[in-house]
């Protein structure tokens, strides 16, 4: 879902203020060239993930992490695509990247450390979600996950004089948080995140899926992907661990129609949080080794 149009020239103008910090690394503009190329290999793609040594060093890390619960220990970039396979290999360097990239933004009044720890348990979750759907590429729902929120870095490394009351009065209530940006700002972080990636270049169902992840039935071509983010988000939001809110847990609701999406029904999130639970703070330190306390 896109801002109002009488709205869209203040979303870009506030974009454009923060492009400097959060302008795509070429490793990432590289990487997606190489998989859409013809003669995209995974040659071609560990190649170029293997000229940066730290991002080559973060994915092998989660590459051998429970994320992915390889029997045997990958020590190359190369070995790293042919297990996971390229688009795997591409999302995780997209995670990683973003991750580095966003983490220099000023939160402004965000607690830094609960919204990467909110950001990294819903793209653990949007994963396993996403397996059990039988998504094909399943991480890149990690990754949109991971970003779902960074339209509220943006919102409150820039406006935070504007939102530090909205911000503590709903003490952590997307639902009401989402209405108080709408009120004051017209439009709100979903859509401003949904446009960050859009200047990122990232794929259009990635754009859509962090934009609608509130609104999911409102998503045109990701209606999948973003009821995928949208139920990780509020189970995150249920969780002590994942939770947005400094205050720990609280009922976070979902929209009705992301049951019938997904084909699923609220008993069958019950284990989730267990299959999450062993991976957390290991992708947490991987992406982020501050957020981790």
């Amino acid at each position: 879902m896109n801002a109002p149009s009488d709205r869209r020239p203040e979303m870009d103008d506030l974009l454009g203020d923060i492009s400097g910090l959060v302008s795509p690394p070429e490793i990432l503009v590289r990487l997606r060239q190489a998989l859409e190329a013809r003669d995209s290999s995974a040659h071609n793609l560990g190649n170029i993930v293997s000229q940066d040594p730290n991002l080559s060093a973060q994915v092998l890390h989660l590459a051998n992490s429970p994320l992915y619960g390889l029997a045997h220990r990958v020590d190359t970039i190369s070995r790293a695509v042919s297990v996971i396979g390229n688009r795997a290999l591409y999302h995780l360097a997209l995670a990683v990247s973003a991750s580095q990239v966003f983490s220099r933004l000023p939160g402004g009044t965000l607690n830094l450390a609960v919204f990467w720890r909110h950001s990294v348990f819903t793209a653990l979750l949007a994963r396993v979600l996403a397996q059990r759907c039988r998504v094909l590429h399943p991480e890149r729902l990690f990754v949109a996950g991971l970003l779902h929120d960074v339209g509220s870095l943006v919102l409150h490394s820039q406006r935070s004089h504007t939102l530090q009351r909205p911000l503590q009065e709903t003490r952590g209530d997307e639902v009401q948080l989402l209405a108080e940006e709408q009120a004051l700002l017209g439009f709100d972080h979903a859509q401003v995140g949904g446009a960050l990636l859009e200047l990122w270049s990232l794929p259009p169902v990635l754009q859509e899926a962090v934009a609608c992840h509130h609104r999911p039935m409102q998503a045109r071509r990701a209606g999948l992907e973003a009821s995928i983010v949208h139920l990780a988000e509020a189970l995150s939001n249920r969780s002590d661990e994942g939770s947005c809110s400094e205050f720990g847990g609280f009922a976070a609701p979902v929209d009705p129609g992301v049951w019938e999406v997904l084909e699923m029904e609220e008993e069958d999130t019950g284990t989730l949080w267990g299959e999450v639970a062993p991976q957390f703070l290991e992708t947490l330190a991987v992406l982020l080794p501050r957020a981790r306390a």
